[in-house]
């Protein structure tokens, strides 16, 4: 995401005040606060004095702590990696005085110093994300699941698990997904092409209450958005295993058009022939793995689809493209390409981490969930199994005693 601003301040700090505007009479900040004041914040040079008009009353009660979230840490993460982009540490001090009549302000603990605004750039050195910095309620609900899915690991497991504890988040939006400058999906049509467009399929009632609820959590999210596009999918609800349901979009139209993806995927059997001699397995299960890719921008009205509830297109990579599958291999090839094979399996969002001792599998389960971090992948805590002896992957169960086929497959194959 390239802004190219100087540095910004975010919506949530902004709206504990009146307005703010900047005056660029004066190159400064003016900061007006629910209770009626104005104060001049400068920010051209290093360092400067502030000067409030009219002067605050002094502090009447204790100073509490500040409360100021500018950006997630995820999303600050993604802009201080842009090039172009000039990021700086703005340090105010001595802003605000607290004010009985205007409950809502913030407070800044008043140091020794005298009051000045100080600038620094920010060093790219991006230190990783903690639960404070998110809202209450996703923290505490982050927060309790990873207390339930830890308790009964190793100690030393939990601890790491624990320390990445920004990369199993109880759910993400859009925004906290990384522009990747050669993994954004995109739908490259044949010469002839035709736009296709299909009037809604018929739903009952379950399935249109379901799909209401399931459009506006996404809109929420960012990955739909309302669409004027002349292309148009149908919806449609596969019945899951646990009886819930699974929107899908009939593409069969837009897929007969798409120039098709030759992205080799990789065979399993080969897969298998890897895990010998190890007797240390983690299971990582990315949370909705095609939605951390985003679709290039002029080709989203492309996946747009139509409901009894209006048009939207995807801003997010949906299921059911004919490519979808090999755009996200090819982005878990790019992240963990160095040591694919070596210490780490991956089939779509099926990450499997193996190793010979436990001392050599929190190094290489450090290293993966370094590089998940990095790229600003998300995985599901409670499908994700942290250093077993045992495991399934891929319809087969891998172990120390070699390689077993799912008891449950053979069953149903038996029947």
């Amino acid at each position: 995401m390239e802004t190219g601003y100087d540095f910004i301040l975010g919506t949530p700090w902004s709206r504990r005040f009146r307005s703010t505007e900047a005056d660029w009479a004066t190159n400064s900040l003016v900061l007006k606060t629910k209770c009626g004041q104005t104060y001049r914040v400068p920010f051209i040079g290093t360092t400067a004095t502030l000067c409030p008009d009219p002067p605050p009353p002094e502090p009447s009660v204790p100073t509490p702590s500040p409360s100021i979230t500018v950006t997630s840490p995820q999303q600050f993460a993604h802009f201080i990696r842009q090039d172009d982009v000039t990021f700086f540490m703005v340090d105010v001090t001595d802003l605000l005085h607290y004010d009985p009549a205007c409950p809502d302000a913030e407070l800044i603990p008043l140091e020794l110093d005298p009051p000045s605004i100080s600038m620094t750039l920010i060093s790219t050195s991006v230190p990783p994300p903690s639960v404070e910095s998110t809202p209450p309620s996703r923290a505490d609900a982050d927060a309790e699941e990873l207390a339930r899915y830890t308790a009964d690991l190793e100690p030393a497991v939990r601890d790491l698990i624990r320390e990445y504890h920004d990369v199993f988040p109880s759910s993400f939006s859009y925004a906290g997904i990384p522009p990747m400058c050669d993994v954004e999906h995109s739908i490259q049509l044949v010469p002839d092409y035709r736009v296709h467009h299909q009037e809604p399929y018929r739903l009952s009632i379950p399935e249109a209450t379901e799909l209401k609820c399931q459009l506006e959590e996404l809109l929420t999210l960012g990955f739909i958005k309302p669409s004027n596009s002349p292309w148009g999918a149908p919806v449609l609800f596969a019945h899951k295993a646990d009886g819930t349901l699974r929107l899908c979009i009939d593409y069969h139209g837009l897929n007969r058009y798409t120039v098709k993806n030759n992205y080799p995927m990789p065979r399993s059997d080969e897969l298998f022939d890897r895990l010998a001699g190890n007797r240390f397995f983690t299971k990582i299960d990315l949370r909705s793995g095609y939605h951390q890719i985003r679709v290039a921008a002029a080709d989203q009205p492309k996946t747009a689809f139509r409901s009894r509830f209006g048009y939207d297109e995807f801003t997010v990579m949906p299921f059911g493209l004919t490519n979808a599958p090999a755009t996200f291999q090819r982005a878990m090839n790019d992240i963990f390409r160095d040591i694919l094979e070596q210490y780490v399996l991956v089939y779509l969002d099926d990450i499997l981490v193996y190793s010979r001792t436990l001392e050599e599998h929190l190094r290489h389960l450090r290293d993966v969930l370094d590089r998940l971090r990095r790229h600003g992948f998300y995985a599901k805590l409670s499908k994700c199994r942290f250093a077993q002896h045992k495991e399934d992957f891929l319809g087969h169960y891998v172990s120390d005693q070699g390689l077993h086929m799912d008891d449950a497959k053979i069953t149903a194959i038996a029947e």
